[in-house]
């Protein structure tokens, strides 16, 4: 027979999985329909199968947003695009298996969805306090992953499940591999792991060789992922994503870059981010003073490096860190030492 409180802890835990399971099932109903990046992505993998000619009519016409677009105005216009959306390669195919058994739109809605379910998931398997883990999944900043047609959800899936692992200690390999992988989604992880292999490096739980070899595989990577897609280059997507160039594609971007123009960049990205990530930076503060984590030195690295090198106020861009910087601050009210029984709440 279950005590009371083993019975208690498992309905608890059966209700907040429900109640995650319902603001993922509102997001994946109520999608931000008309963000620009699912367009292209939906072009992308019905390329396979239609001629861009037929392709551009289908996602030019789908939707007001792509209607009024000035720079999706021909088949070569779109073309163009793909390149800045080609370099996550295992989104796309995720996508495409996705629409042999829905619609390549609900595809697009319900892999992201069902990867913030997932983020969900292992929020409360890392604090072990379901309830906790379900208010933070439900903050309206952090909605936005499982809304929008992009690959951020399924890359923080992976991102986040590989900390984790990471932090077992046991199964660490295992989030590494993960981080690795994480690159086929949002090349951009490659900083992510990068920075957590230097620290796991310094805190002499991975051997500095492997350690490089690591790194070094992970740039290879990337640029193998670039070269693949034929990519534009960090210059051409500075000046296509801060700079605005009228009707250019990204294929006219110019390929210099003056200080003046990276600094005024800068400096509008920093004002437009500060009032989005003050809280977080709050929290993340309080997480310190109370129990010091290495996590929040790998994210401090991370979110750093990525801003500097691409200033976008956007949040997605960080709501993986901010969901982390959350389970940080849950669970320094563990006791010292101890392990929180699975199913405790507060």
């Amino acid at each position: 027979m279950w005590g009371s409180k083993s019975l208690g802890q498992l309905l608890t835990l059966l209700a907040s999985v429900v109640a995650l399971l319902g603001v993922c099932a509102a997001s994946y109903r109520h999608p931000v329909a008309d963000d620009f990046d699912r367009f292209i992505y939906e072009a992308i993998v019905l390329e396979k199968s239609k001629p861009i000619e037929a392709v551009y009519a289908i996602v030019k016409h789908e939707n007001q947003r792509s209607e009024a677009s000035s720079i999706l105005d021909s088949p070569q216009h779109l073309h163009d695009l793909e390149p800045l959306y080609a370099i996550r390669p295992l989104y796309v195919e995720a996508l495409r298996a996705l629409s042999f058994v829905m619609t390549l739109r609900k595809g697009i809605d319900f892999l992201s969805a069902a990867s913030y379910f997932g983020i969900g998931i292992i929020a409360i398997i890392w604090t072990k306090r379901p309830v906790l883990a379900v208010l933070l999944m439900s903050a309206y900043p952090l909605l936005v992953l499982a809304r929008i047609g992009a690959p951020d959800s399924l890359s923080a899936l992976f991102v986040i499940t590989g900390l984790w692992l990471i932090q077992q200690r046991r199964i660490q390999s295992a989030g590494l591999l993960l981080l690795f992988v994480s690159i086929a989604v949002r090349t951009d992880n490659v900083l992510l792991l990068l920075a957590t292999v230097a620290w796991c490096a310094w805190e002499k739980r991975i051997g500095y060789v492997a350690g490089a070899v690591l790194a070094l595989l992970s740039v290879a990577f990337v640029f193998a992922i670039n070269h693949w897609a034929g990519n534009y280059g960090w210059i051409a997507l500075f000046h296509y994503s801060f700079l605005g160039h009228g009707r250019l594609s990204p294929a006219d971007m110019p390929h210099t870059l003056t200080l003046q123009q990276y600094i005024g960049a800068l400096l509008r990205g920093t004002l437009a981010i500060t009032v989005h990530v003050t809280l977080w930076i709050l929290l993340g503060i309080l997480s310190w003073f109370r129990r010091p984590s290495s996590v929040l030195i790998i994210i401090l690295l991370d979110v750093a490096v990525h801003f500097l090198m691409f200033p976008s106020p956007e949040d997605r861009y960080f709501i993986w860190a901010y969901i982390v910087t959350g389970i940080t601050l849950i669970r320094t009210f563990d006791p010292p030492g101890l392990d929180v029984p699975s199913g405790h709440i507060l």
